[in-house]
């Protein structure tokens, strides 16, 4: 097999969502904001750490007047690039107009800390000030009021689930080219997906220790020799390439949930003979959902979002928590697997294998679940307690 280097697979990465970014910017001229967003939902699922595209979403929400979201995706941009004024003034302009002028104040005063000079945020913050005060004299006293209480540090995480119990498929589910035997259940759009995941991975990195104790890691060996494509960006690899990455090779990858790692560091856990040998060059998801660590259950690939939404909500959260578990140890993902660029088309899980599990594995996932939702007590996650 031929396989391609480094640079052509990023490239390809890269040009894919270049691709349905331009898409969207010509669906946003035209006013078409669904499409705008769709296309760049898709962009953010190729490269969902370029805080561009997540801050061109957020425009095209705040088109819509859909505040909430504008300001979430606009708060993602301002993580991935802090130094992003549109992102920063999009967040502030979208937490005021959700009626939290404080915070929206505090976001415009902490960026003119480092940039006191930029005009559209002091142009903000006086708009939002003036309109302030005359409220503030009505109460008495003139003294500045705040209208809105701001978010406490235990409910910055805070996220509503209630809209998880409906969701709308998107019209591509009627394309021509589908098998006749086509899914007719519950199946989200890519822009739900996206944005109920990086909800998901926002609060469990927000409690890594939570995760930690899930996903607890042994002490990391000293003096490995790594390759010298070590953490170098692979692209989109289909599963044929990823296996190449396996424990005989220099370089050791393993998938979850479509991103790929890098765990080359680990030759004791991943490296030829490693207990955890098996897992390279191979995706783990099914493995993390079930809790049987298998080779059986590696490569199998569903879509849990199709599931109810107490399976849906339980499963996608030790998978985040998983996911910010290799994060802290390996750094971010190298690539992406492609059975996950499209997950839709994907089946839905088998169900039936957790409801006829009686091993200890299927037994310690229920108690995971159970704990971490007692532990994350400072988000709403009661949608995941066990029937």
């Amino acid at each position: 097999a031929i396989w391609p280097c480094s640079f052509c697979q990023r490239r390809a990465t890269s040009g894919a969502a270049e691709e349905h970014r331009r898409q969207g910017n010509d669906h946003y001229r035209r006013g078409e904001l669904d499409d705008a967003i769709a296309a760049y939902s898709k962009a953010i699922s190729t490269k969902p750490k370029e805080g561009g595209l997540w801050l061109h979403r957020s425009i095209a929400y705040r088109q819509k007047e859909d505040w909430d979201q504008a300001e979430r995706d606009a708060a993602r941009a301002v993580e991935l690039q802090p130094q992003n004024e549109k992102a920063v003034y999009g967040r502030a302009l979208a937490l005021n107009k959700l009626g939290r002028t404080p915070e929206a104040l505090t976001v415009c005063n902490d960026f003119l800390k480092s940039d006191p000079d930029n005009k559209p945020l002091l142009q903000l913050r006086k708009n939002m000030e003036q309109a302030e005060k005359p409220l503030a004299e009505r109460q008495g006293g003139g003294k500045l009021q705040e209208t809105s209480k701001p978010k406490s540090a235990a409910n910055m995480h805070d996220i509503d689930y209630s809209k998880w119990t409906k969701f709308e498929d998107s019209d591509d589910e009627q394309r021509e080219d589908r098998a006749a035997t086509k899914w007719q259940g519950k199946n989200p759009t890519l822009e739900e997906r996206v944005s109920m995941t990086e909800q998901m991975l926002e609060v469990s990195r927000g409690h890594a220790e939570e995760a930690a104790v899930l996903f607890p890691n042994s002490r990391i060996p000293e003096n490995v020799k790594l390759p010298p494509d070590y953490k170098g960006p692979v692209g989109v690899l289909t599963i044929f390439q990823l296996s190449k990455f396996n424990s005989n090779h220099s370089r050791q990858l393993v998938s979850i949930y479509g991103d790929v790692f890098d765990v080359s560091k680990r030759p004791d856990q991943y490296g030829c003979g490693g207990p955890k040998a098996f897992q390279t060059g191979r995706d783990i998801t099914w493995s993390v959902i079930t809790g049987k660590e298998t080779p059986e259950n590696c490569n199998r690939f569903y879509d849990i979002f199709k599931l109810d939404d107490d399976h849906c909500g339980r499963y996608l959260q030790l998978l985040c928590q998983k996911m910010v578990a290799f994060e802290n140890e390996f750094g971010e993902p190298v690539g992406r697997l492609e059975n996950f660029i499209d997950e839709r088309d994907l089946p839905p899980a088998p169900i039936e294998e957790m409801k006829n599990a009686s091993s200890s594995d299927a037994l310690d996932v229920d108690v995971a679940c159970r704990r971490s939702v007692l532990n994350l007590n400072r988000v709403d996650f009661t949608v995941y307690y066990l029937a």
